[in-house]
């Protein structure tokens, strides 16, 4: 398969434990990449060398899920949702820092390793959707208020599900104003998927899989074939990727080679100069692989080495991929889909320190590039990656 352009934009390895990511606009009019790690949250504004660390908080208890997004009106800013062990809170960015501006109810044990945000009932706002691994249920909360001290996260509904949830996600599908849910559980040691549909009279229950082949470990939806409407995308810990098409039934319409050990995340958006959607899906090996649409090959339309273990994956509107690792790192890539790799040198990086990121020799990218002295690279220089 041909490898993407590759391009590393930004690297920052000092955070600890696994890294979730997700992209908004928190803080000011451009996109920013938000990730958590342990207990704190971490804000990397653009800036001309790439990105930089502008905001960070300490939330005083381990963060296990991330989504920004929820502003109270708009046009108004972005705001961040995390889930805690027991509760969810919400932080937002004011006078040049990260405050607490809601929290729910505390719920012992409940776990919420998940976050989905989307205007379920079409009033305008979004609703946060919440998967505690704790429990057999989901959460949905509404948020009240429009001024920081108004603001308020209160209970919508619960949902009891046939297992303990395992993720969440909301997706478009055709004859349906409002996004629709889509939630993973697992009852003993297997998973299944379930469709809620937002109703006047509660949530309605769509079509449902139960006993899928493989304990899931990612979810994420998108326009991924040419039928109307968004499909769902799941990957398990047998390292293979399925599209499912939601109909009267959810049907399996394609199933992937296997791409590794597992999967352990999956995102689905326009990367950079794309019109349509790729589907892209990392593991534990550090690989990329991504699938566009629409999707209709198992094998991926390419491949591109990361170097670290990926933990979590989210497309900024800008087409960039931002990926948490689960050692501590953050990074951004620029992918597009012709044959070639590129990299930008950034400060304090050898020809020695690339060649191990992208799994090639230092002679090979002498070659490339044509360098009369591979020691004069400088921030900033472009470099082909064979």
């Amino acid at each position: 398969m041909p490898l993407a352009v590759a391009e590393l934009v930004f690297s920052f390895f000092r955070l600890n434990n696994r890294v979730q990511v997700d992209w908004g606009r928190v803080a000011g009019e451009k996109e920013e990449l938000i990730a958590a790690a342990g207990s704190k949250i971490y804000l990397f504004t653009a800036s001309i060398t790439g990105y930089e660390l502008s905001l960070e908080v300490d939330v005083g208890a381990r963060v296990l899920s991330l989504a920004v997004g929820l502003p109270v009106s708009t046009g108004a800013a972005d705001n961040i949702v995390l889930g805690l062990e027991d509760r969810v809170v919400v932080y937002g960015s004011r006078q040049g820092t990260l405050v607490r501006l809601a929290e729910t109810q505390p719920e012992p044990g409940a776990r919420f390793a998940d976050l989905a945000l989307a205007d379920l009932d079409g009033d305008g706002r979004e609703e946060v959707i919440a998967a505690p691994e704790g429990m057999a249920a989901l959460y949905f909360y509404r948020l009240f208020g429009q001024t920081a001290e108004e603001l308020r996260l209160e209970i919508l509904a619960i949902r009891v599900l046939p297992g303990q949830a395992q993720k969440v996600t909301t997706f478009r599908r055709a004859g349906y104003p409002a996004p629709v849910v889509a939630v993973a559980y697992q009852n003993n040691s297997t998973s299944g998927l379930l469709i809620l549909i937002f109703t006047e009279l509660g949530f309605a229950e769509g079509p449902a899989l139960e006993n899928l082949p493989a304990p899931l470990t990612a979810l994420t939806a998108g326009d991924l074939r040419e039928r109307a409407g968004e499909e769902l995308a799941w990957g398990g810990n047998d390292g293979i990727l399925r599209v499912l098409e939601v109909n009267g039934e959810l049907e399996v319409a394609l199933t992937s080679d296997n791409l590794g050990s597992g999967i352990s995340a999956l995102t689905a958006g326009k990367l950079a100069k794309e019109s349509m959607d790729t589907l892209v899906a990392g593991t534990p090996e550090g690989f990329l692989f991504g699938f566009r649409a629409p999707v209709e090959s198992s094998t991926p339309d390419w491949a591109a080495r990361t170097g670290n273990p990926v933990n979590d994956l989210a497309v900024s509107d800008e087409g960039l991929l931002g990926l948490g690792t689960a050692d501590g790192g953050v990074q951004v890539w620029l992918l597009s889909t012709r044959n070639v790799m590129k990299h930008t040198v950034r400060p304090g990086e050898t020809l020695f320190t690339i060649a191990g990121l992208y799994g090639t020799t230092v002679q090979a990218i002498v070659a490339a590039n044509m360098l009369a002295d591979p020691s004069l690279i400088f921030p900033g220089q472009k470099l082909r990656i064979p």
